[in-house]
């Protein structure tokens, strides 16, 4: 995952994933969120997720942009973080760029019977006490392998508790919902307005017609 769109209101996040939405949060929406970005993440709370703003990322082992789940159980490091610093990572829906081609071009995916995604991720700190989070990906389903081969980790609802609440491991183990939404995935091409940070508005996930014989 190199991009994704966040674009949710308070009503919707505390609907989904039981949250209360303070001030202090970042729920702004981004429609171009990228690594390195201040977005929103959902953690336990005392007693209840918590809405907080983290880092996309770093340079630091441990704190890159994503990482791969099924890798975690060979990481002991990495599985100790998901198991005791889970998170849940909101979007609407993410970007993928054909690649297969000589000039790459963006596409957006996203599950058209949810307005929200929850993905699988967890959080650390860095040395400036900074909260920074890594987002999981997952192998790629039919309907995202020609454009990647990862996708993000999609948390089916059912196990948005147990992921935050010491049960992440067994979700992992179990696997994400990649697979059993995919009737419910779409996927559109999308303007090249995408590939520059500097834009960030909803033209970027209107679909467009087919321009190429290959695409």
């Amino acid at each position: 995952m190199e991009r994704y769109v966040f674009d949710a209101n308070a009503e919707q996040l505390k609907e989904i994933f039981g949250v209360e939405v303070t001030s202090e949060a970042k729920t702004e929406s981004n429609f171009n969120a990228a690594p390195g970005h201040n977005l929103p993440i959902i953690i336990q709370g005392e007693g209840a997720p918590s809405l907080i703003t983290a880092q996309w990322g770093s340079d630091i082992a441990g704190q890159r942009p994503v990482f791969v789940a099924q890798d975690a159980f060979n990481n002991t490091d990495i599985l100790a973080l998901i198991t005791s610093s889970p998170c849940i990572i909101p979007i609407s829906g993410f970007y993928k760029w054909k690649r297969s081609v000589e000039d790459p071009y963006p596409f957006y995916i996203r599950i058209h019977t949810r307005d929200v995604l929850g993905i699988a991720g967890y959080f650390t700190k860095d040395d400036n006490g900074k909260t920074v989070f890594t987002a999981l990906v997952t192998e790629a389903n039919v309907l995202v392998k020609p454009l990647d081969t990862t996708m993000p980790a999609i948390i089916s609802p059912n196990d948005y508790s147990d992921w935050l609440n010491g049960n992440s491991e067994a979700v992992l183990k179990k696997g994400f919902a990649d697979h059993s939404m995919l009737p419910e995935m779409t996927t559109v091409r999308v303007p090249e307005l995408v590939n520059d940070l500097s834009n960030n508005s909803k033209a970027l996930i209107q679909p467009i017609p087919k321009l190429r014989d290959d695409d």
